[in-house]
């Protein structure tokens, strides 16, 4: 889950390493990532060449600039933020963040 990546995979991995993280999680947890990766991999490889691309064009400067530039910025901005915040996924993530332990202070 993001939360279980969040609050303790990413940390380790920071602190140890991939290597570490693969050679000491569960049997099953290393068979899903040997039998998975690759089919991540290519799903995501398009999405990365797209970014990089847009990047090295300039075309992804050139928007946000454009974007920066409108006289409505912040109003528009909001709108397309707001569209994220209130999906459901990112509503049950801060459900989830809220049954925290460090955030539920008596």
């Amino acid at each position: 889950t993001v939360e279980e990546a969040t609050q303790s995979l990413i940390p380790l991995i920071g602190a140890k390493g991939m290597d570490w993280m693969y050679a000491n999680c569960s049997v099953t947890a290393q068979r899903g990532a040997l039998d998975w990766h690759q089919k991540f991999y290519d799903a995501s490889l398009p999405v990365f060449k797209d970014l990089y691309e847009s990047v090295k064009n300039g075309s992804e400067t050139k928007r946000a600039l454009d974007k920066n530039s409108q006289p409505d910025y912040r109003e528009s901005l909001e709108l397309e933020l707001a569209e994220i915040r209130e999906s459901e996924i990112w509503r049950a993530g801060e459900t989830v963040r809220s049954l925290r332990p460090e955030n539920n202070k008596k």
